[in-house]
């Protein structure tokens, strides 16, 4: 199944990271337009065919910025698209794993921090920013999340 994860940014950078039985891919959208990003995703959708998306979502705002509402615009924009499924994971659910992957608190295979110039965020061996890390997180907390569910149900 094709799936693509988003860490978006209204003005900023927006992570992706797609998946398919094929390959894995990080993918990354630097703009200050939050319409820019829009147009990004919805042409990748239409090259990658995805049958579900999923977003880091949140409904804060500390101030109410240029920045912030565009992100709530992207986010609006997403839950649009004419794609089978979209499924949302909070903003919060992604800060509280990253910090614990950088804290060394938990492991995620593939998955790990290397500290030094040039190093970071290494996903098998190869470098990934903050943005795709946190595109993949979204990504493996839905799987984690789909996952509990089916172990949850009664037959």
């Amino acid at each position: 199944m094709k799936i693509l994860s988003i860490d978006p940014s209204g003005t900023g950078t927006t992570g992706l990271f797609f998946i398919s039985k094929e390959k894995t891919e990080f993918i990354e959208f630097k703009n200050n337009d939050w319409k820019k990003h829009y147009f990004f995703i919805k042409t990748l959708i239409k090259e990658k065919k995805p049958k579900i998306i999923i977003y880091e979502d949140t409904n804060y705002i500390n101030k109410r910025t240029s920045d912030s509402l565009n992100l709530f615009r992207l986010l609006g924009a997403i839950e649009n698209l004419s794609v089978k499924k979209i499924r949302t994971i909070n903003v919060i659910k992604v800060k509280i794993l990253t910090k614990k992957l950088f804290l060394g608190k938990i492991k995620i295979k593939n998955l790990e921090y290397l500290p030094g110039r040039g190093k970071g965020w290494m996903f098998e061996k190869k470098r990934v920013s903050i943005h795709q890390l946190e595109a993949y997180l979204v990504y493996w907390l839905f799987a984690k999340e789909t996952e509990d569910n089916k172990n949850k149900r009664i037959i």
